[in-house]
């Protein structure tokens, strides 16, 4: 008889038992992976502020240069609002101008040709019947959009339904407000003091104006939406127009002031938060400079609230500028102060 022998191979071999994870060990790993993505967030986040913050630069920049441009080809830059000098040819009358602002003038210099031509500026900026000029002031543009601001693309500004808003604004003076003379008079430019303003300060600033060195002038401020209780902004495009017949007030629309501390919301007790310069970048703001360049400017900039308005003492000049503070000094074009690094 044969005896069947089998080897240890051959043999059945019992199933092995697989160890699975505790219920400790699963909640281990989910905790572990949770403070992975809470470290990964931040990092995402801060990566994508840093690409909005280089685009709205690029923006600013390209501002800057459509600015030069059309310096070298007007030997002065755009007036700041047509507030004044009726579009019927009255440069006297009081009612006022077409409400076109500085950025209308810079279409042909920024690729926007066919906008400068499609409205006529010898009417108002709202005139809808004679002119396509509502629609040209309806046309969203990339380049005054920061990606960072949560604007609309339109909002209503006064007698232009749907208006073009804007990330950016020109710079006004260091003060608040805006002279009201009429044309060909001349307010006090120590007060009215910066690149841009209402048709009647009584000259149009060219680089030969700004006397405190184009590096420390401010051209262009940011601004942004939510800044008032209501939760939004003034700024717009091509004009700031309360009226369809012709400009009334709004000039707060296209223009900003040095008045007003950066970023300071209505909610925080700022009067005037539509002449505020302001962004959502975290710690200050994007501005255009007078000589084409581009700086981030901290929100901690000192500032004075601009309160020294004596016009035989302007910028408070015998005491070295103590009352007029630095991110103020920015603004105007000629106070002769000196401007510390910031």
């Amino acid at each position: 008889m044969f005896e069947l022998v089998l080897s240890e191979s051959s043999q059945p071999r019992k199933p092995e038992r697989r160890r699975a994870f505790t219920l400790v060990e699963l909640l281990v790993v989910i905790a572990i992976i949770g403070v992975l993505i809470a470290l990964l967030l931040p990092a995402v986040q801060q990566a994508r502020e840093a690409a909005r913050r280089m685009s709205c630069s690029n923006n600013l920049k390209n501002i800057g240069l459509a600015l030069h441009t059309y310096h070298d080809t007007h030997n002065n830059f755009p007036i700041g609002h047509h507030y004044q000098g009726h579009w019927d040819g009255d440069p006297s009358s009081s009612e006022g101008g077409t409400g076109f602002g500085w950025a209308t003038g810079l279409l042909p210099y920024i690729e926007q040709g066919n906008q400068f031509d499609r409205f006529d500026s010898a009417y108002p900026a709202a005139e809808n019947t004679i002119t396509r000029n509502r629609k040209v002031c309806q046309t969203p543009l990339d380049l005054f959009s920061c990606p960072s601001d949560t604007k609309p693309a339109q909002y209503k500004e006064g007698a232009i339904p749907n208006a073009a808003t804007s990330s950016y604004q020109g710079a006004g003076s260091a003060y608040d407000g805006y002279p009201n003379n009429k044309v060909g008079s001349s307010p006090n430019r120590n007060r009215f003091n910066g690149v841009f303003d209402r048709t009647n300060r009584g000259y149009i600033v060219g680089l030969k104006d700004i006397l405190d060195g184009t590096s420390n002038t401010i051209f262009v401020a940011e601004t942004k939406w939510e800044m008032d209780n209501n939760r939004r902004n003034r700024s717009r495009i091509y004009a700031g127009n309360d009226i369809v017949e012709y400009a009334k007030g709004a000039t707060n629309a296209i223009l900003v002031n040095g008045q007003w501390a950066m970023n300071w919301t209505q909610k925080q007790g700022n009067p005037q938060p539509h002449r505020t310069a302001g962004s959502f970048h975290p710690g200050g703001a994007m501005f255009a400079f007078s000589d084409g360049s581009v700086h981030f400017v901290s929100e901690t900039i000192e500032h004075t609230a601009s309160t020294w308005t004596n016009a035989n003492n302007a910028y408070d000049g015998t005491n070295g500028g103590a009352g007029y503070g630095v991110y103020q000094r920015l603004f105007s074009i000629a106070d002769g102060l000196i401007i510390p690094e910031i």
